[in-house]
């Protein structure tokens, strides 16, 4: 809380008032603590003088002329030890900063080295983790080109699965410890509708293989300021549609104008998301598991990915849903090309 230079020279003049009056050390005390308090809030020094003055002017007009004359004596000892502390304690603040800004310093160089740890373990996930996983996913497809015992074929068909699935988390740890350290990307203008037309076609297969169906309302244009990675965020939420969806069922994409930006959604026919999970999933190593609607469970980072990529495109992500009942709609708000 603020003082007011009237409270500060109230609290002088009491001071030198029961210094004169009583010579009691406990005065002096107080005009160490007031010098303290001068530096906190950045009065300056010419401004002490002006304090001891007003308050040596009031003590004159309220003492009688003898008792002024035998109290001179005494009159310059607070101003000292206001001054005296005031010393101490800008010497002390100066130390404080030097030493806030050799940690600040400190703190940097941590955090830089920090960034550097993430990039090396993103590495070392790629190329260490990575290249034996999928060594393995080769062995695993020729035995089983070769293998015609049904109970074995079965056993490495179970192997493939957690292999494939290994490689998924090792690719998506690796790119998580890879944004986790960026603090801005450099954009450049597209067209949102065609980013969106780009990402379904590139997933036609996917949704032959489980007889899905897909359709993606666009009209004109859509520019956006975005990076490349943007396109990872769409991948990933129509991945996630497909992969939760049951077989047969419809994927809905499009985009709709919302004041400044442009609301890209993907809705599925999938299980509902109760809503105090809607924040958790967008979390990394969290994600639903389908067997038990509102459970989290697993080492999922998709969802984490997509949010730490729009945030950094200074967007939002969000999932409205219609728990119990199927069906959730995962949106991402970006700003319009023109507003930036």
């Amino acid at each position: 809380m603020d003082i007011t230079k009237t409270e500060f020279n109230d609290r002088y003049y009491e001071i030198l008032k029961g210094y004169v009056e009583t010579h009691e050390e406990i005065y002096l005390m107080r005009s160490e603590d007031l010098g303290y308090e001068l530096v906190k809030f950045n009065i300056p020094p010419e401004d002490i003088i002006e304090l001891h003055e007003t308050a040596v002017s009031r003590l004159t007009a309220e003492l009688a002329p003898k008792r002024m004359i035998e109290s001179v004596g005494f009159l310059s000892t607070p101003l000292v030890e206001v001054m005296m502390a005031y010393g101490l304690a800008f010497r002390q603040w100066i130390e404080d900063l030097e030493k806030s800004k050799q940690e600040l310093m400190v703190y940097a160089e941590e955090l830089q080295h920090s960034n550097q740890l993430k990039e090396l373990f993103a590495d070392i996930l790629r190329h260490d983790l990575l290249n034996p996983a999928s060594l393995i996913n080769g062995f695993v497809g020729i035995l089983l080109e070769l293998e015609d015992d049904e109970k074995k074929r079965s056993l490495l068909s179970n192997i493939e699965k957690s292999n494939i699935n290994l490689i998924n988390i090792i690719e998506q740890a690796a790119e998580f410890a890879k944004l986790d350290s960026v603090t801005g990307l450099d954009f450049s203008e597209h067209d949102l509708g065609v980013i969106l037309t780009n990402i379904v076609d590139e997933f036609i297969p996917e949704f032959e293989k489980r007889e899905m169906t897909i359709s993606l309302e666009t009209e004109g244009s859509y520019p956006v300021l975005v990076h490349p990675t943007i396109k990872q965020v769409f991948a990933n939420l129509v991945s996630n549609a497909i992969k939760y969806s049951p077989e047969g069922s419809h994927v809905g994409i499009s985009i709709s104008d919302s004041d400044d930006q442009w609301k890209a959604c993907v809705k599925d026919q999938g299980s509902g998301i109760p809503e105090e999970d809607r924040e958790l999933i967008f979390t990394r190593f969290s994600r639903l598991d389908k067997a038990k609607k509102g459970s989290i469970k697993g080492t999922g980072l998709g969802l984490a990915i997509v949010h730490k990529i729009v945030t950094l495109h200074n967007g939002s992500v969000g999932v409205d849903s219609n728990f119990p009942e199927e069906g959730s709609t995962f949106w991402v708000r970006l700003d319009k090309a023109q507003a930036n």
